[in-house]
């Protein structure tokens, strides 16, 4: 199949999966149309591969000519609500092509990574292509919820015995400049933040005055900023050739002059995070306007090599003997760190920069959130990447208005994945 009648199949596929409203925690009848579709779209990989459905997830195996080491892609079927349709300028679930881009929820987060790695497979499949060994795709329905649904697609292959070469999710992309860097370059995601999401509460006389004591003392848990072993030992390393001239050399010397360099670079995604707002709450009693309980919430990024009960237990020791009460929400361990190095690391930069030349490779600490943290008991090759250039506003209509990915795009990232699944 030449490279037209490739791109040809991939927009056509993108724009159908796009018009099945997958929202997550929403109606099951879309993802169950999604599942039919893609068997409709890509005849080749369906007749070659087996496919399972667990719940609304699916669990596609293309055998190989050998079952060891195999390959896992993950990719999420689940898309955000829409929100207030009428100020989308293409409709949330059309799947419009315009102006060189697919609009539509989903178009970029992620069906444009999923479609893209299918059309891949099933175009090598019908150039009679077997592959050397063993390959799984794995297709969540709740990522967006934070759901188990990936947790148990890794389960079942942890039962059935399959020991990965690597497991590719997104989270990384070649995106703006960012942080403290003067140009693009390819991010790949080799570790995530972990996340907690708490409350202070308090009611009675001298509330405010509580929680404000107890918020100053939160605040200094970790007063300066800091970075996690794999920024420090990977990721600022590999960003010095687009570091500005004056960062480049308080790297050099940063056993010196390091400080300056971290406490601005933990202000970004790799450092340690932990914000909150404040909620007043007001109730009408007769003629006057009286408060009820005020609130703080709170949310932490958690790093790498520390624990969400760690961090728990020293608010519980700021708010004792109080009257504060804490409210836990949801909590989110950090993820193991994958090495940047070895086969499968090796494999992944070379594709990147046989698609994006020129462009630095920086294994990043992502804030979180990716389906790739279900799957690391099976694997210590976890990488988070989808091969698709993205600028800042295209970023921005992320689980925003307008959502869309270029058509350049996509056939990049259908060219990308047709050497990752020969790698």
């Amino acid at each position: 199949m030449n490279c037209f009648e490739s791109n040809q199949r991939a927009v056509r596929a993108l724009s159908l999966a796009i018009m099945q409203p997958t929202v997550s925690g929403g109606d099951a009848a879309p993802f169950y149309r999604l599942h039919t579709l893609l068997r409709q779209l890509f005849p080749k990989l369906f007749s070659h591969a087996s496919c399972e459905a667990f719940g609304l997830s699916l669990l596609i195996h293309l055998p190989g000519r050998q079952s060891a080491r195999p390959m896992v892609f993950l990719s999420h079927m689940d898309v955000v609500d829409a929100g207030d349709e009428s100020r989308w300028t293409h409709a949330p679930f059309g799947g419009e092509v315009d102006g060189g881009y697919i609009y539509g929820r989903g178009a970029a987060d992620m069906k444009g990574h999923m479609i893209a790695l299918l059309t891949a497979a099933e175009d090598l499949l019908s150039e009679g292509w077997n592959p050397a060994s063993d390959i799984y795709f794995a297709f969540s329905c709740d990522e967006e919820l934070r759901g188990g649904s990936m947790e148990k697609l890794s389960c079942i292959l942890r039962d059935r015995g399959v020991k990965p070469l690597f497991i590719l999710d997104e989270g990384g992309s070649v995106s703006s400049p960012y942080a403290l860097t003067t140009e693009s370059a390819a991010y790949v995601g080799v570790a995530e933040k972990g996340r907690l999401w708490f409350s202070l509460s308090c009611e009675g006389m001298y509330a405010m005055e509580k929680l404000s004591k107890a918020a100053a003392r939160i605040a200094r848990i970790h007063p300066k900023g800091r970075l996690s072993a794999p920024v420090l030992a990977e990721m600022l390393p590999a960003m010095r050739p687009i570091l500005p001239r004056r960062d480049r050399w308080c790297l050099r010397y940063h056993s010196v002059l390091g400080k300056r360099l971290i406490y601005r670079f933990s202000r970004t995604a790799a450092g340690y995070s932990i914000t909150h707002t404040q909620l007043m709450l007001w109730k009408q009693q007769g003629d006057a306007l009286m408060h009820e309980k005020p609130t703080l919430y709170y949310t932490a990024g958690i790093l790498p090599g520390d624990s969400t009960e760690e961090m728990l237990d020293r608010v519980r020791r700021i708010i004792r003997r109080t009257d504060i009460t804490l409210t836990l929400g949801c909590l989110e361990e950090p993820s193991n760190v994958s090495p940047a190095q070895g086969l499968a690391w090796d494999a992944l930069v070379t594709a990147i920069q046989v698609h994006f030349p020129g462009k630095s490779i920086i294994p990043s600490l992502l804030a979180g959130g990716t389906d790739a943290r279900r799957m690391e008991k099976l694997c210590p090759h976890v990488f988070r990447f989808s091969p698709f250039v993205f600028s800042a506003e295209e970023l921005s209509r992320v689980h925003g208005y307008d959502e869309r990915i270029s058509i350049e795009n996509l056939s990049r990232g259908v060219s990308f994945f047709r050497q990752m699944l020969q790698s």
